[in-house]
């Protein structure tokens, strides 16, 4: 079933490239420091050594090997940017369709809460709390930016499920005895997948973004390595004026290369299941 539903994704160049692109740097960080087990965080060798041999993407001011830091940092941002997904995801798919089914009282109040955190700046937000947070794991930084983004997924996934609530095979549902937990998951929800999928895609970029902003101003995990840190120290030790150019390239484009291919694969997505975009 679900094959048949993206099958015809393999047919878009656009969607097939990106797809590629995404699965080479999952690879880069998954089986990347597996390769190149070289403590990202340790003593390496001599300062600020340009590539060579012995040191691909040569090292930094601390005498750390740069490749061993954007290999593990990939692996961190592609951790934070799905964990902050599956938060977000796990959060929206609960109010929205509490929100659609339930109505009334329920529905004014969970939606007049999803508008409040809507308003506030999720970003500046994010750094207030997380100034003042001591210690930051890759995981806390996620749980941040998860519960601050989730609102217009759960408003969307309301407005969808509202379209489709009064349709007959639900009215049959609910003349069946379903309750509304069964009615949600079996009638609903999956007439919202591709959205859903779309929607976790984005979200996974908006956490890999979320966490190289707070890193680069210092308010990032203050254990391991990440893209956004490897940056961040560029920044510190003015790479870019002393034209370490090996120190914040890498890392600057895998952060580009990454989040430019998930925002294609939802524009491909997009294109091939949005009917009035599939007629043009």
């Amino acid at each position: 079933m679900w094959l048949a539903m993206f099958r015809p994704l393999f047919k878009s160049k656009k969607f097939l490239v990106s797809i590629l692109v995404f699965i080479f740097i999952v690879l880069l960080g998954l089986v990347g420091p597996i390769v190149y087990p070289v403590d990202p965080t340790g003593y390496a060798g001599p300062f600020e050594r340009p590539p060579s041999r012995e040191f691909p993407l040569g090292t930094d001011t601390y005498g750390g090997d740069l490749l061993a830091k954007v290999l593990n940092g990939t692996r961190t941002s592609l951790y934070i940017g799905f964990l902050t997904a599956v938060i977000s995801m796990s959060i929206g798919i609960i109010i929205g369709p509490i929100s659609a089914i339930k109505g009334g009282i329920v529905d004014e109040v969970l939606m007049s809460f999803t508008n409040i955190v809507l308003t506030i700046p999720n970003i500046l937000l994010a750094i207030l709390i997380a100034t003042y947070l001591k210690v930051r794991s890759a995981e806390v930084i996620a749980l941040l930016l998860g519960v601050l983004g989730w609102p217009w997924f759960a408003r969307a996934v309301r407005s969808q499920l509202l379209s489709l609530i009064n349709r007959e095979y639900v009215k049959l549902s609910r003349m069946a005895g379903y309750s509304d937990l069964r009615l949600a998951f079996e009638d609903l929800i999956p007439g919202i997948a591709t959205y859903a999928f779309m929607s976790f895609i984005l979200f996974i970029n908006g956490g890999i973004l979320g966490e190289a902003g707070l890193s680069l101003i210092g308010l990032g995990p203050t254990k391991g390595v990440s893209l956004g840190l490897v940056l961040q120290w560029a920044v510190l030790m003015e790479a870019v004026r002393r034209g370490i150019w090996w120190w914040f390239v890498p890392p600057g484009v895998i952060i580009v290369a990454l989040t430019s291919s998930l925002l294609m694969i939802t524009t491909a997505m997009d294109e091939v299941f949005n009917p009035r975009l599939r007629e043009k």
